[in-house]
């Protein structure tokens, strides 16, 4: 069944909707800003209770409402109205008890930007990345180094960071010995 309340309330945000199949209606993206109406969003609750959305151009999705009105710019009393509406749980008061596990890189890692050019793995692995076209400044951008002891003992780290610069997982390849598996992976 749709939700009429919760359509009033994203045409008051989006502008008017256009209907297309199964309780959806198309919408301008906000994200891509697509000249046709691209955005779809389902009015009907799926069997999770969610209102997901999707834009056929950009990709961006969702589950909710609200997310989409906080993405798209709109005020807070209208993002409030959504969670309102389409019965949203606010999972703010749970932060408490949710433990988040943080990745680190091993405690054996050493940097390959200024390194001592006697080590004799950092030259192993230093010459491993020339010869695929790494640069010093890559080396530097990505923070690659190496551990010579530990779990990841004569492998290259390699580290991954999202979009806030925080380490998300990082990959460690064998360079310096023969070895069974070539790549460890810790997420």
């Amino acid at each position: 069944m749709v939700n009429h309340t919760l359509v009033t309330l994203v045409n008051s945000v989006l502008g008017t909707g256009k209907k297309t199949a199964r309780g959806n209606m198309a919408y301008k993206c906000p994200h891509c800003n697509h000249h046709k109406p691209k955005l779809e969003i389902n009015f009907t609750e799926n069997k999770e209770g969610h209102n997901p959305w999707h834009c056929w151009v950009c990709g961006k999705k969702g589950k909710s409402i609200s997310l989409l009105f906080r993405q798209a710019g709109a005020s807070s009393d209208k993002i409030s109205e959504a969670k309102t509406i389409s019965k949203e749980v606010n999972y703010t008061s749970y932060t408490e008890k949710v433990d988040v596990a943080t990745i680190k890189l091993p405690d054996e890692y050493i940097s390959l930007n200024n390194v001592d050019n006697s080590d004799i793995m950092a030259r192993h692995a230093t010459a491993y990345l020339n010869n695929r076209h790494v640069s010093k400044y890559d080396i530097l951008k990505y923070n690659i180094g190496y551990c010579k002891t530990g779990l990841y003992a004569g492998r290259l780290i390699i580290p991954s960071y999202d979009e806030n610069n925080v380490l998300n997982y990082f990959i460690a390849r064998t360079v310096f010995e023969d070895n069974e598996y070539k790549y460890k992976n810790d997420k």
